[in-house]
């Protein structure tokens, strides 16, 4: 019995962990004390998605030969 007491405090305190991060993060990029460090993350955030995007169509072109998708 103690130890499904103590399951579910764990997993209400790690859901609670999670949601106040979460609101956090949302915090801190939704605030306009630093615009330029905004901008630079969000710049950032997006060229290593573009670099990811770049890497996983090189990996699939290299692999099989789409027409389609693998134009340059």
């Amino acid at each position: 019995m103690r130890l499904i007491i103590l399951l579910l405090c764990l997993l209400s305190l790690s859901n609670c962990t999670y949601f106040v991060a979460k609101e956090t993060a949302k915090i801190v990029l939704d605030t306009d004390k630093n615009p330029e460090k905004k901008e630079k993350i969000l710049k950032k955030q997006n060229l290593k998605k573009e670099a990811n995007k770049k890497k996983a169509k090189d990996f699939y072109c290299s692999k099989i030969e789409d027409p389609v998708k693998c134009n340059e």
